[in-house]
């Protein structure tokens, strides 16, 4: 789903699919190993900052290069290597001995994206990375390429879109969002990431977020399977489907 300058999507990892509804619903199978794939389609640095099953996956923020794609396999922080996977409500091993059922926020995943501000006369003014802990630096995925200005100048004429925030999705979408949706599901972790990632210093960033929100589902083979059209709407979070007893 693509939101202004940004864009945020499931993506299968080696082998099964996924397939997203026009209400921001994402179905996928139980043990379905997948990545986030971010996008940044503006030419300014931006940091996104992820939750998934409202825990947030990034840390102080993954930084995204002007016109840049990162796919995110793995939280950014903690000792736990393992791949993002798709787990079933009710799950005890994944979520607990609620099996995730009084989670709310089980299986959305919220990227919220914002840039860092233009230096407009291209001057190129990098302040030292200085980590400290109430503020967590922003990190990229690594080996880290060669380092653009950390002020991209952008394009003359090149303002970002006024209205960054999400918009709503109408009722009637969000209804039809339900055929083919089996039951609610989040994220667990599974198997082993070789994914790293370096710490990379940024300026002042935009006050404002862009936000796009998915929402992972379990859902049914046929639906995943089917070849359907599938126009982008505008949206308010994805339903949460009820939890099951």
């Amino acid at each position: 789903m693509r939101v202004g300058d940004f864009a945020t999507e499931v993506v299968p990892y080696r082998g099964g699919r996924v397939k997203e509804l026009p209400s921001g619903h994402v179905l996928a199978r139980p043990g379905q190993v997948y990545r986030l794939r971010l996008r940044n389609h503006g030419p300014l640095y931006c940091v996104a900052n992820v939750e998934i099953d409202g825990s947030c996956v990034t840390g102080g923020g993954l930084v995204l290069e002007p016109w840049g794609t990162t796919e995110l396999e793995r939280r950014v922080d903690g000792a736990d290597d393992g791949r993002f996977t798709v787990a079933a409500e009710g799950d005890e091993a994944v979520f607990g001995p609620d099996g995730g059922r009084d989670n709310p926020a089980l299986g959305l995943i919220d990227a919220r994206f914002r840039r860092e501000l233009p230096k407009r006369d291209g001057r190129r003014d990098i302040r030292p990375l200085v980590p400290s802990p109430a503020l967590p630096e922003p990190w990229r995925v690594g080996p880290i390429a060669p380092r653009l200005p950390s002020r991209f100048p952008p394009p003359p004429g090149w303002s970002p879109p006024m209205n960054s925030a999400s918009a709503t999705w109408p009722a009637a979408v969000r209804e039809e969002a339900a055929e083919g949706v089996e039951r609610a599901a989040g994220t667990g972790l599974s198997g082993h990431s070789d994914q790293r990632f370096v710490p990379f210093a940024l300026g002042p960033l935009e006050s404002e977020a862009t936000v796009i929100q998915l929402r992972l589902v379990i859902g049914t083979l046929e639906a995943i399977e089917a070849d359907e059209p599938r126009a982008r709407v505008e949206h308010e979070a994805p339903a949460r489907p009820a939890a099951r007893p």
